[in-house]
């Protein structure tokens, strides 16, 4: 059985935050077209919260696998990237819990 192949470390780290700005165009181009196409409220909010679901569940996928990197018993190859994708994991969940706060808060289309 092969190991798994170690992912490139540019598209690593940059992979949480990537998670979080493809959450954000998603969520106000939703709220936009929910708008303007004259979606009802509760249509428009239940779009959000699936791409906001999704993106949380891509960055803790990424922030998992970063930290399973840095668990693994003699591997000392790649820690610093490891720990880097694990903090900005956990930085992209809070971007993303700020950025979709006025999906809960406020009306859509006001």
């Amino acid at each position: 059985m092969s190991a798994p192949r170690r992912p490139r470390r540019f598209t690593w780290i940059a992979a949480p935050m990537a998670a979080w700005g493809l959450h954000f165009a998603a969520v106000y181009s939703l709220q936009g077209l929910g708008c303007a196409r004259g979606w009802s409220d509760v249509a428009t909010r239940v779009a959000m919260g699936v791409a906001t679901v999704l993106a949380l569940a891509a960055v803790g996928w990424i922030g998992l696998r970063a930290w399973r990197r840095l668990r693994e018993p003699g591997r000392a190859d790649g820690a610093f990237a490891a720990r880097l994708v694990a903090i900005l994991s956990l930085l992209a969940a809070v971007a993303i819990g700020f950025t979709s706060l006025p999906m809960f808060l406020l009306l859509p289309c006001e």
